[in-house]
């Protein structure tokens, strides 16, 4: 009988690391993934259902993943039911942030199932909020995939054991390196641009929005935020500064504010207003955060994975958070 798994997502960052964890997982490679995975005890081709609540429904539809939506709040009274109507060996979760607290649920019910969980962060920043529950008690998976080592004493000090970490890498990396491919891709790069209204020698620049402030609405605590960046940034292109970075940044640039699903909505609607001869500036967050990247010749943000996706796309980054505070440190 095949092993029966469950997939839950919310987040997007979680979301992609789950999509190519199931590409490995139900993929020819068998090698690599009995190197990767063996010790989870994950058997041959599993049975993998994927449940996605809120953000995490669009990102498994774009890559054409069929899922299953999560209930509303009713279920919530009655997790272990739910959950247990499944049948699963296993269950494996991305996780969230201090605005859902789903995950934490599921941990707390699989433990009375004695159904194991494993957890996938997709980044080593603000872990500690994302193992509390709203009465920030602590609720811990049976295991925690790494994104890199860094993240291993912050995790040990929740009281997470050495046996329950392992590092994982980024595995949406390789999944998107591999994605890109092809001459399809190079359409979507061409019709993508063209919507944006990109004129020749335009140099494209993709703004990827975080959700900074939403966050700070709910007690969480930034140095810098999403709005210091983007003033950064449009003081870099009006004054000319980019190719201090970028030297062949010439104008003029366009520069598309690629929104955050978790955004609050109109959150950028004053920024098209700010634009000038040399800085065209509008907003769209339509079609895979990939296929923006891919589309763009820079990618500048506070310092979220999407650098890293653009990285690994040889695209070209640029960090602004550290910028920022050296500004504000003059």
């Amino acid at each position: 009988m095949r092993q029966k798994i469950l997939f839950i997502s919310r987040d997007p960052g979680g979301t992609n690391q789950l999509v190519a964890l199931r590409d490995i997982l139900l993929g020819p490679d068998c090698d690599s993934r009995t190197e990767a995975f063996g010790h989870l005890g994950l058997s041959s081709a599993p049975d993998i259902t994927v449940i996605a609540k809120d953000y995490a429904k669009a990102i498994w539809q774009q890559n054409s993943i069929a899922v299953l939506d999560w209930p509303d709040h009713d279920v919530m009274a009655d997790i272990g039911g739910y959950l247990a109507g499944f049948g699963a060996d296993q269950i494996i979760t991305g996780t969230c942030h201090v605005d859902d607290r789903t995950e934490q649920a599921i941990w707390r019910a699989a433990k009375v199932l004695d159904v194991k969980t494993t957890a996938f962060l997709d980044s080593s920043l603000n872990i500690s909020v994302r193992f509390m529950d709203d009465s920030w008690q602590e609720v811990l998976p049976d295991r925690v995939s790494m994104i890199e080592e860094s993240a291993r004493q912050r995790l040990q000090a929740l009281g997470l054991t050495q046996e329950a970490l392992f590092i994982s890498g980024d595995l949406y990396k390789s999944y998107i390196q591999a994605q890109v491919k092809g001459p399809a891709k190079a359409k979507v790069r061409s019709r993508l641009r063209q919507s944006w209204g990109v004129k020749d020698k335009e140099c494209l620049i993709l703004f990827a929005s975080d959700y900074i402030q939403e966050m700070q609405a709910r007690g969480v605590h930034f140095q810098v935020t999403e709005f210091d960046s983007l003033t950064c940034l449009l003081d870099l292109l009006k004054s000319g500064d980019i190719q201090d970075h970028f030297p062949g940044a010439i104008p003029p640039y366009r520069l598309v504010i690629r929104t955050h699903p978790k955004d609050t909505v109109g959150k950028y609607e004053a920024y098209p207003a700010q634009s000038t001869k040399n800085v065209t500036i509008l907003i769209d967050e339509a079609g895979p955060a990939t296929d923006a990247v891919f589309s763009s010749d820079i990618v500048a943000d506070l310092g979220s994975s999407l650098l890293k996706e653009a990285g690994a796309l040889g695209v070209e980054v640029l960090e602004l958070g550290p910028i920022v505070i050296r500004r504000k440190a003059h």
